[in-house]
């Protein structure tokens, strides 16, 4: 008994579509004007984390936390990563 092949079968995309996808995305980027330059939102998302991570770290210092979080590369790098992305999920998801 020969088993069914149930799958769709693929439409061959034209070759005048295979070039415009591409060109239709360009304008997908968004940009930021900080003092009049031009910076796409996740290097912002990214330094934004940083200087939150870091006064975050000046905090836990602060109140003699430091000794119970673990390993400070691993603690602080995924703190940075957690608020690098909370910042463009609040800010940026749509």
């Amino acid at each position: 008994m020969n088993p069914v092949n149930h799958a769709t079968p693929r439409l061959p995309m034209p070759r005048s579509l295979a070039w415009a996808g591409p060109l239709l995305l360009t304008g997908c980027d968004p940009l930021l004007s900080v003092q009049g330059s031009f910076w796409p939102p996740w290097i912002v998302c990214m330094l934004s984390g940083l200087v939150l991570a870091a006064a975050a770290s000046l905090a836990f210092s602060a109140l003699k936390l430091s000794p119970y979080l673990g390993n400070p590369l691993i603690t602080y790098t995924a703190l940075w990563a957690l608020l690098t992305f909370t910042i463009w999920l609040v800010g940026y998801a749509v």
